[in-house]
């Protein structure tokens, strides 16, 4: 290679080879973790109200369980997006011309601003998902969107006074829908992860 072509190589307007960042996958790990213990405090929740007389001291239990509910449920809102955000982005790089339906701050926004909160957040997932995959077939997220959506609505459902039952048939039915979201949002989680790690070569 001549003076000419070296000039020609180190040129700036020539692009350069794109490089994938490095895989979330300690923001995966720990999106795991909370959504499992998330899951768990919610059946330990229910398993108390079970019962036909809880004691006393089962109270407190519930109280600070309640709390580490809340504590939980925010940081894995955090952890989350803060994945889906990276994921986001490596998949635009994977695939640039994939249309993604919604824009990246969706990722933070979508699961919270009323209305759109029902369909965007799934439909986020599911286009890093098939970004991602590079057009290859993956299940579809519809199991663990679903699942979600009645486990945090089946609580709100009105319903008569059942006689004193602490735990009704909605709190079941949305703790039942939780471990299904649960379980397919790790799924979910561990395909993208794979696929990352299936890009990056």
């Amino acid at each position: 290679m001549n003076r000419a072509d070296d000039a020609l190589s180190m040129s700036p307007n020539q692009p350069l080879p794109q490089h994938l960042p490095a895989v979330p996958r300690g923001l995966a790990k720990a999106a795991i973790v909370l959504a499992v213990a998330l899951t768990a405090l919610r059946l330990v929740t229910v398993g108390i109200l079970s019962v036909p007389a809880p004691a006393a001291w089962a109270w407190d239990v519930l109280t600070m369980i309640s709390l580490a509910a809340i504590v939980t449920m925010i940081a894995l809102y955090l952890v989350g997006s803060l994945w889906l955000l990276r994921s986001y982005d490596f998949a635009k790089l994977v695939d640039p011309a994939f249309p993604m339906r919604r824009s990246r701050s969706w990722t933070w926004l979508g699961w919270w601003i009323p209305i759109v909160s029902l369909w965007f957040p799934f439909q986020i997932v599911d286009d890093v998902r098939r970004a991602t995959a590079k057009g290859e077939a993956r299940p579809s997220p519809t199991l663990w969107w679903a699942a979600w959506l009645i486990a945090t609505w089946a609580p709100q459902i009105p319903m008569r006074d059942d006689g004193g039952m602490l735990v009704t048939s909605r709190d079941a039915v949305s703790a039942v829908a939780l471990v299904v979201a649960c379980g397919t949002w790790i799924s979910i989680i561990r395909g993208i992860t794979r696929d990352q790690d299936a890009a990056r070569g």
